[in-house]
């Protein structure tokens, strides 16, 4: 199992660096983001801050996504790191799959994904479909169905995972509401648990025609069963500010 995980791992880093050479479109940004009251798998409470680098891009046959966030916080715990790999394959831009103009999904992506955290988490494989949306009054949504293996525990579970991004506002306040919503199977040893995180952006990229690459806000982290641990529940709005590249 854990030489699998190992291969899975490496095409699924390989695939992704390959294929942002050849990226159609991409955005790389730098997050930092603070509170209080985050918690540990033992239930103690904390304050903390949390570099997230997240890069998203497109090219000619799918899609790419990936971030890494460094939690430090601000007692003499030591600082830790979470991260995933997540390439997209799309069937329409492979010529294998035919979509209405009018509605439905704009695209289907065979979807691959690999969460390589520190701490108390395992690392996961997950694959499945991803549906991206059109004409539902987002600039951006999307459903995916996975299938979830946590590497070493026996058995394997299900994903569902929702993102969105919807911009809003005027010129003097241009604003997004984004974020995502994750719920996994209970798998093992590991309870069924919900992740969310949705935001609330002021964007000065837009507001100032990307002469300020800075988007400021807040976010709210809520965890149900965090880890997979039956009854640790963590509710943190977070301070955050988003710098573009």
């Amino acid at each position: 199992m854990k030489k699998w995980g190992f291969v899975f791992a490496s095409a699924v880093l390989v695939l992704t660096t390959q294929n942002s050479v050849a990226a159609d479109w991409q955005e790389t940004n730098i997050q930092f983001l603070h509170w209080d009251s985050y918690k540990t798998p033992t239930g103690k409470e904390l304050s903390q801050s949390v570099i997230t680098l997240e890069h998203a891009s497109s090219w000619t046959y799918g899609s790419n996504f990936f971030f890494i966030d460094i939690s430090n916080p601000d007692t003499e715990d030591e600082t830790s790191f979470y991260g995933e790999i997540s390439p997209g394959f799309s069937l329409k831009k492979m010529g294998l799959l035919e979509l209405s103009e009018e509605s439905g999904p704009s695209d289907v992506l065979l979807q691959l994904n690999y969460e390589f955290p520190q701490g108390p988490a395992k690392r996961a494989a997950l694959a499945g479909v991803n549906f991206v949306w059109k004409n539902l009054g987002f600039d951006f949504l999307s459903t995916q169905f996975l299938f979830r293996d946590t590497l070493g525990l026996d058995g394997h579970t299900g994903q569902l995972t929702l993102a969105w991004l919807k911009r809003f506002g005027s010129e003097a306040w241009p604003l997004e509401f984004s974020g995502f919503i994750d719920w996994a199977g209970a798998e093992a040893t590991s309870h069924e648990n919900i992740h969310t995180q949705p935001n609330l952006l002021l964007d000065f990229s837009r507001k100032t025609a990307r002469k300020v690459p800075l988007k400021l806000g807040i976010e709210w982290k809520y965890w149900k069963n965090k880890y997979g641990i039956d009854g640790l529940e963590e509710s943190v709005p977070q301070a955050k500010l988003v710098w573009i590249f």
